[in-house]
This record gives C-alpha cells, sequence and structure tokens, in this order.
C-alpha cells in the first residue's frame, strides 16, 4: 500500500500538475475466477498540452512516466502482457467527460484471477524499483488478496529535508489550482456482490485499497503536509500509513497486507 501512495507523491512532487488529473483503477473478480481490470485515465486541457511537450524520461523519478500515463491502444496491450498468464486487453476506449478532460477507459480480460500479479498505474518501489504485485487466491467463494511491503528503507540514502509548516501554508494558496480535481483510486469488486471483508474499507460491493482525493487534503495544511512527508518516508509501514489517516476526509488506504473478501 505505501508504494501506491510513494507513487502519488513522486508524481506530485515532479510534475507540478497544472490542471485535473484523475486515475482509477477497478478489478472485479468473478466467483468463477475470471476477472476485468478497469483502469480510466482523465487529464485536463493543461496537462494535456504539458504532457505533448515533456521529454520522453520525464517520469524516471519513482512515479509513472508522463508519456504512459494516457496509454494508446499498442500501450495497453504491453501493459496486458506484464499483468500475468492469460491478460488481454478487452477494449480501448476514448472518453471526454463534460467538464472537458480527456482521457481513455482500457479494460483488461482476466483469464485467471489466480495469474494475475497486478500493478496499480505501474507503480514503482523505493528509488523506482520494481515493487512485488498484488496478487489474488480464489478458493470457492473466498477471494485471498496479498499486497507485499515495500521492501526496507535503504539507510544510506540521505533524507529529504521536510518542508516547514509556515512554508507549506503560505503555497497552499498557489498549489491548489495545480491539484484542483486530482484523485487516484484502486478498488476491487465482487462480480456479483460481496458477502463480507475483513478490510479496512468496504462499502457494498466495493472494497477500496486506496482513494487520495486532493481537492479534499487540500483543504487542511497539516494533513497534507503529512500526507507528502508520508509519500518520501519509506520506513513507515502500510498499518502505519493507514492509521496516520484513519478518520481523514479525502484520504482512505488498506493497512493490511492480506486481506479476505468473501464473495456473494
Amino acid at each position: 500500500m505505501k508504494r501506491y501512495i510513494a507513487s502519488v507523491g513522486a508524481l506530485t512532487a515532479t510534475l507540478l500538475l497544472s490542471a485535473c488529473f484523475e486515475m482509477s483503477s477497478v478489478v472485479t473478480v468473478n466467483k468463477n475466477g475470471t476477472g476485468t481490470i478497469d483502469e480510466t485515465v482523465l487529464v485536463g486541457a493543461q496537462l494535456k498540452a504539458m504532457m505533448a511537450s515533456m521529454p520522453a524520461d520525464a517520469g524516471g523519478q519513482g512515479g509513472p512516466n508522463m508519456k504512459d500515463l494516457v496509454p494508446d491502444k499498442a500501450k495497453a496491450e504491453e501493459r496486458a502482457m506484464k499483468l500475468g498468464e492469460g491478460v488481454t486487453v478487452k477494449s480501448h476506449e476514448p472518453v471526454t467527460m463534460p467538464d472537458g478532460r480527456e482521457g481513455v477507459k482500457v479494460t483488461y480480460a482476466v483469464a485467471d484471477i489466480n495469474k494475475l500479479k497486478y500493478q496499480p498505474f505501474d507503480s514503482k518501489g523505493g528509488e523506482g524499483a520494481e515493487s512485488k504485485p498484488i496478487t489474488f487466491a480464489l478458493s470457492g467463494d473466498t477471494l485471498k488478496v496479498s499486497m507485499p511491503p515495500d521492501k526496507p528503507k535503504d539507510k544510506s540514502v540521505p533524507e529529504k529535508p521536510k518542508i516547514p509548516a509556515e512554508q507549506m501554508h503560505a503555497q497552499l494558496a498557489m498549489m491548489k489550482p495545480m491539484f484542483a480535481g486530482m484523485r487516484m483510486a484502486v478498488q476491487i469488486k465482487g462480480g456479483s456482490g460481496i458477502a463480507s471483508s475483513d478490510a479496512s474499507n468496504l462499502s457494498s460491493d466495493t472494497v477500496t485499497i486506496m482513494d487520495i482525493q486532493f481537492d479534499k487534503i487540500m483543504e487542511k495544511p497539516e494533513v497534507f503536509g503529512k500526507f507528502m512527508e508520508t509519500a518520501d518516508d519509506k520506513s513507515l509501514t502500510p498499518a502505519q500509513v493507514a492509521e496516520q489517516f484513519k478518520g481523514v476526509d479525502g484520504i482512505k488506504v488498506e493497512g493490511k497486507e492480506k486481506i479476505t473478501i468473501k464473495l456473494k
């Protein structure tokens, strides 16, 4: 879980987004072992123009590469091969929202959920290394989801200096337009619903692994400052991250490394 927050932090700090940006990932699991992955990426006009002018290696600091954020069909096919045996691109559709945001929705078909090795948003581990994927084990109506922790912190890497609280407060007014509409979410759904789960964030047929809504957390400078510090702190465990933001409007994270979902 921690690595996805690190990806969000790296993306925001590196790119200084100046327009709406949203990424959502929904893994749907059926009782027969099949499934789908719906990945939607939406960007505003300003960010789209920025993406077109950025160098190809602009995302080389641990976050997704901007040139890869809105994948074409070829990129989607390439990603499918990395997600595990039997994963194929079911559809690749352009999306245009009423507010002017544009992007794509890619749906991947999963032939066997037990063979899926899922990396949301091509997330990276510490210092840009490939992180371990989320894996699924389905037996009958019981789905077990494993989210391996990040590798231990490399103590030889110097700590990044923390932004003073006064400076953070002063910058918020300027930064708010940059993060307006930015959201990143990862969810798991039951194809026929979910009967029960020990996950921290269960609502109806959906378990939320991560949901970061910047419009909400930017309203509280102390929360935003803590979020950015957490994105850089490789020593925190998923449980510690979840505890830090427990009950905070705009941030949902799963602190457990393993969760169980009973499918209907």
